[in-house]
């Protein structure tokens, strides 16, 4: 794992503190597949995997938690998380890479309290994750593929076959929105702090012909 990027983002609302890190780490390992009777050979090729962030962050300043509806169609620099993945190969092989969230130790604010909504594109938005609370991120049953300490918040795969994308998308750009939940207790955030990671992980599969 490889740390190529940071960036802090900050989201207060009502003396509540959200800070955002965004954190690359990519790792690669190839590994050959085989099933009884034969031996799957396979040529990778050159794997490359990039992360990007543009300079914004996401910084609120909204008086009070906001609906589902407002948070969704949050818009702008200082409102949106935007960074873009790309996957590019030579060979034919599988790209999987998850987007993982890791929280700080040093949050306060519970997680019930904070929503979080993933989407896809730019001129137009394609729903990724539906909104959760961080609540129902932070469990057993998503924890990372690749981090001990990290859960999946999304995962998928781009298929690569002699080069070229067979399945999936060979560059995607997401955009992250994270706000306080509307039902959140305005006494219970009161000068909280709610701290988390974001990362991209990806391992290289090799796969047969």
């Amino acid at each position: 794992m490889e740390e190529n990027s940071s960036r802090k983002v900050l989201l207060s609302v009502l003396g509540v503190a959200i800070l955002v890190v965004a954190v690359i780490g990519v790792s690669f390992a190839l590994y050959s597949t085989s099933s009884t009777g034969k031996v799957n050979s396979i040529s990778t090729g050159t794997i490359t995997m990039s992360y990007t962030e543009p300079s914004n962050g996401i910084n609120l300043t909204n008086a009070l938690p906001i609906s589902d509806a407002e948070g969704k169609s949050l818009k702008g620099e200082g409102n949106v998380f935007t960074f873009t993945v790309s996957a590019t190969a030579s060979g034919t092989v599988t790209v999987p890479y998850e987007i993982n969230i890791t929280k700080d130790s040093s949050t306060t604010l519970a997680d019930g309290a904070v929503a979080v909504y993933l989407t896809k594109g730019t001129t137009t938005e394609t729903e990724v994750v539906a909104k959760k609370l961080m609540s129902q991120v932070v469990t057993t049953a998503n924890k990372s593929t690749y981090r001990t300490d990290s859960y999946k918040l999304y995962s998928t795969n781009v298929v690569y076959q002699n080069g070229t994308v067979k399945t999936g998308e060979a560059t995607t750009t997401y955009n992250l929105r994270i706000w306080v939940d509307a039902n959140a207790d305005a006494n219970a955030i009161k000068d909280k702090t709610y701290k988390l990671f974001v990362n991209v992980d990806s391992k290289v599969k090799a796969i047969g012909k």
